[in-house]
């Protein structure tokens, strides 16, 4: 697919965000095609600090952290802490369709970045926000990372084995979901402007707590239903039973059986009879206690991927519980062998959405801090010496 085919060609992003959950909405806009301007302070966004491992020499800033959610972006280095930084901001801004920030309302507000004062300058532009805490309650401004919010949301207390303490989601599960909600309410915010039906200069608002209380679905409606707290089931499920992680002889494997049919199928791969206290979901999570451990049993007995093998032709959902090496080894497999996109020695996972049967492209690596500061001032109208002039009173880098 030529980049010139992509959806969002023309659409123009500014992007004030950093961290991870506003830029992995940023990075989804930029693979879609838009134009991404990274605006960054002078010293950089922190996740270029975040490693070991690092592409290349890590005074360049690339660690794989910030690699992972930058790609086909163009950096900008701007001092918002300045009145000629905050000229700059309004400058960019005019020639954007969308801004996203992830600030605290106090810490927009001496940036530029407030809603308001956007909204008043720029009545053309979508103002996307991604805060911690939702934005009109009392903790607005309370710092968070995505661990403080999967403790805050409930997501900890229902992750882990039930003996023991709360875990939290091996990645940052919440940035990522707060992003991607955040990337379609600005997409959508667009397509009203089009079309005449939202306000200008709307404004679209996520919380990763909130993104969290929200993304518990049937373990905060199970509560709703009953008023019983939910509690952790470790790999088990709440609602279905055999739906978890099982010992084979040389590893592990999950079977996900979603009615009854899947199970009488899962008892006849295994050899064993199927009995009334059983037969329906209901049944199951009843008599769970004497079940599981009578699967458990049989499974232990066969090799793990002779078993998913067999379920699989069986029908049976089921798959093994894959190290991130083999994980990597069964998607090059299903791609034919050829997956990750490069940018010279960097490898980076592609946006797994396919348009016309074509993982996006890889525009563009990415940037180094700054790495395109003069030519997208010199696209807004800025001379050579107004930019020399900027940088020496170091507002941009």
């Amino acid at each position: 697919m030529g980049a010139g085919r992509l959806p969002l060609e023309g659409i123009r992003i500014l992007d004030c965000a950093r961290v991870y959950a506003g830029p992995i909405a940023t990075m989804l806009l930029a693979d879609l095609g838009a134009e991404v301007w990274k605006l960054e302070p002078p010293d950089g966004d922190e996740t270029r600090r975040w490693g070991p491992p690092y592409w290349g020499d890590p005074a360049e800033g690339l660690s794989a952290y910030y690699a992972t959610v930058n790609r086909n972006k163009r950096s900008i280095a701007v001092d918002l802490k300045t009145d000629a930084g905050r000229d700059l901001l309004d400058r960019l801004a005019e020639r954007s369709d969308v801004l996203f920030h992830n600030f605290r309302p106090s810490t927009a507000a001496r940036l530029g970045l407030d809603g308001e004062r956007l909204r008043r300058r720029h009545p053309q532009l979508v103002v996307a926000h991604v805060g911690g805490f939702p934005g009109s309650g009392a903790d607005a401004e309370r710092p968070a990372y995505d661990l403080v919010a999967q403790a805050v949301s409930g997501l900890m207390a229902v992750t882990g084995e039930p003996d023991g303490p709360p875990m939290k989601v091996g990645v940052a599960l919440l940035d990522l979901a707060a992003g991607l909600q955040a990337a379609i309410g600005a997409l959508a915010a667009l397509l009203g402007r089009e079309r005449g039906r939202t306000p200008a200069a709307a404004q679209v608002s996520v919380s990763l707590v909130e993104s969290g209380v929200t993304s518990l679905t049937n373990v905060l409606a199970n509560l709703l239903a009953s008023g019983e707290e939910p509690r952790r089931w470790g790999n088990g499920h709440p609602d279905i039973v055999p739906y978890q992680a099982f010992a084979a002889r040389d590893g592990h494997l999950v079977v996900a059986v979603g009615n009854d049919q899947q199970f009488a199928q899962l008892l006849a791969e295994l050899g064993m009879d199927p009995e009334p206290d059983y037969a329906t979901n209901p049944l199951r999570l009843a008599n769970r206690a004497r079940l599981i451990p009578a699967l458990a049993a049989r499974i232990a007995q066969r090799g793990r991927d002779e078993l998913v093998t067999a379920l699989e032709a069986a029908d049976v959902p089921a798959g093994p519980v894959n190290n991130v090496s083999e994980a990597l080894l069964a998607m090059e497999a299903a791609h034919g062998g050829a997956w990750l996109q490069s940018a010279g020695a960097m490898r980076l996972a592609p946006d797994a959405i396919q348009l016309d049967e074509n993982h996006l492209p890889l525009r563009r690596p990415p940037p180094r801090l700054g790495e395109h500061t003069d030519a997208i001032l010199a696209e807004i109208g800025l001379h050579a010496d107004e930019i020399a002039n900027l940088r020496g009173q170091r507002v941009v880098a």
